[in-house]
């Protein structure tokens, strides 16, 4: 978990797992559009998007999936908030735009986009969840503006017997349960503890850290809590597996730090042949054109760069090089 930022890590962590989004979605989105969604067809993707500047934009969770009895695809993407941000809407508008262009940049049709913010702060959410509402002018001028809705989850409206309801998956009800009680004193928590008792060994340890990490919660307190929820023998089987999950993580942050570190170099690797090759060309022709640009741009294997890049000092002139068969 990411200690920086433990709301948005454990809610990435919680909704990494297909099957924990769909029992989400069936649980909390309106049911008129829940009966909508052929869920057996929901998979999580990359929420990394790049516009054609080569910005990156993220959302912290995105889905597709298909209407139910139709070939038609959506998207749904999450936007997580634990505080109040008036430009929410602002940052899934620009997040679709991306989404759309890239669409457009592949030749594949533009897929419908349902926008949810998952929001669990202090008080209630009580910013629009209408892009229009952004505005205010009058009724003339508003069927003119660029409109959406969200679909907003809100743990403030929310009861713990609602949630508790509603879902049918109990480490969900569990990591909920959590997310909307963390900003309150820890002994209002003992409810939590009591339902994550009954969790599983990993989903037990994904609730309890994120709860240690983002209350800062002192090792004789944590125990007097765990005794309360589940009894003598509780504080010394958490300790243990605490420490067992520790272990394990760092081992797991390990790897993945190496992994990343691969990937961000093999990808600043591309990255910076595309800008030697399109230097190259200007300083070479003195001009360049939009066209390959836009073509260096799009490339992320790097052997055909270097071609390219050979292309460019063999070349003549500019004609001769946009008219050269390394672009197939």
């Amino acid at each position: 978990m990411d200690i920086k930022r433990p709301h948005d890590s454990f809610f990435k962590q919680l909704m990494s797992d297909p099957e924990t989004v769909r029992d989400f979605l069936r649980s909390f989105l309106p049911g008129a559009l829940s009966e909508k969604i052929d869920y057996e067809s929901l998979k999580v993707i990359d929420t990394e998007k790049t516009d054609r500047k080569y910005r990156k934009f993220y959302l912290d969770l995105s889905v597709e999936c298909r209407l139910s009895g139709s070939e038609s695809e959506i998207y749904i993407v999450f936007e997580h908030k634990s505080y109040p941000d008036r430009l929410t809407l602002i940052q899934i508008l620009n997040y679709c735009s991306v989404v759309w262009e890239s669409s457009i940049r592949n030749r594949e049709p533009l897929r419908p986009i349902i926008p949810v913010v998952f929001y669990h702060g202090r008080r209630r959410f009580d910013l629009p969840t209408r892009f229009l509402d952004y505005f205010d002018v009058d009724e003339v001028i508003k069927k003119y503006l660029v409109d959406f809705s969200i679909v907003l989850f809100d743990t403030n409206r929310l009861t713990d017997e609602d949630i508790l309801k509603a879902c049918g998956n109990f480490y969900l009800a569990a990591s909920l349960l959590a997310m909307k009680n963390i900003f309150k004193d820890i002994k209002s928590l003992k409810p939590v503890f009591k339902r994550i008792m009954q969790l599983d060994r990993e989903h037990f340890l994904m609730v309890l850290e994120y709860v240690i990490v983002t209350k800062d919660i002192k090792e004789e307190e944590l125990e007097e809590i765990l005794k309360d929820a589940g009894g003598e023998i509780m504080p010394s089987l958490a300790q243990r597996w605490l420490e067992q999950g520790k272990q394990q993580g760092i081992q797991q942050g390990i790897q993945q730090g190496i992994q990343q570190g691969i990937q961000q170099g093999i990808q600043q690797g591309i990255q910076d042949m595309r800008e030697m090759v399109l230097d190259a060309i200007e300083t070479k022709f003195g001009k360049l054109s939009a066209r390959i640009r836009k073509q260096v741009l799009e490339i992320s294997d790097k052997d055909k760069l270097k071609v390219i890049h050979r292309a460019v000092l063999k070349a003549e002139d500019l004609d001769q090089l946009e008219k050269s068969s390394v672009w197939k």
